[in-house]
């Protein structure tokens, strides 16, 4: 959180987008009670899988391990909406904590400092980014990474600018290909990486964002997200 955003904050705090009580865009009762953990699932099909692993018939260009926090639904869908659409930025925190807390459900402290990922924002059009006046990936990774220890880089860049809200899956599968590229590719040479995204819809980004990456020489790619959009 960026000094200007603490002193609005102080200013005019947000308020708990379930209950309503001041100091939270979250609060953590709300939290605690409305959201639905998405659980041990493929994150593409949904089929049961140990670990939260891609199951077999998913495994093509995908992250090895999706992580997924809960469905796009109810408090989910209403929190994203408000970070992302109402630019309530203190919002950041409520998603990442629960994001960083679905990181632990999967892995322990040891197996995580082994790992010592670098997360990496998966960007968003440079029209939204206007529009909005933030990269909202950006600033979660910004925020997990304070939370987690873990070091993040704005490695991953978008050719184009084509939005894919509301675009058919065949279209959004067309539309990823080619569309990304690696920055600094000497610093991605056998690292593992984390994606960090707020929601997924068909999958379409973290496949082509995963490819790039592999392509690049990355040791592993996995991925942390908000919520799946059903």
């Amino acid at each position: 959180m960026s000094i200007l955003e603490a002193v609005i904050g102080l200013v005019a705090p947000p308020e708990c987008i379930s209950c309503g009580v001041e100091g939270t865009a979250f609060c953590l009762a709300c939290s605690s009670a409305e959201i639905i953990t998405y659980g041990e699932r493929c994150w593409s099909c949904g089929a049961t899988s140990a670990g939260g692993r891609t199951c077999s018939s998913c495994r093509k260009d995908s992250p090895r391990y999706v992580w997924i926090s809960t469905n796009y639904e109810g408090a989910a869908k209403k929190l994203i909406n408000v970070y992302k659409f109402s630019g309530l930025r203190t919002a950041a925190d409520n998603i990442a904590e629960i994001m960083n807390q679905t990181l632990h459900d999967f892995l322990t402290k040891a197996e995580l400092a082994k790992l010592n990922y670098l997360i990496v924002p998966i960007p968003t059009a440079t029209s939204r980014r206007r529009q909005r006046g933030f990269e909202h990936t950006k600033l979660l990774a910004r925020v997990l990474s304070r939370k987690t220890g873990l070091a993040t880089i704005d490695a991953l860049g978008r050719l184009g600018q084509t939005r894919q809200l509301g675009a058919h899956r065949d279209v959004r599968l067309k539309q990823t290909e080619g569309k990304y590229y690696v920055r600094l590719p000497y610093l991605i040479k056998d690292r593992n990486i984390l994606l960090v995204d707020d929601v997924v819809t068909t999958g379409a980004t973290l496949r082509g964002a995963t490819k790039t990456f592999r392509q690049a020489g990355a040791k592993r790619v996995d991925a942390l997200i908000f919520a799946k959009r059903l």
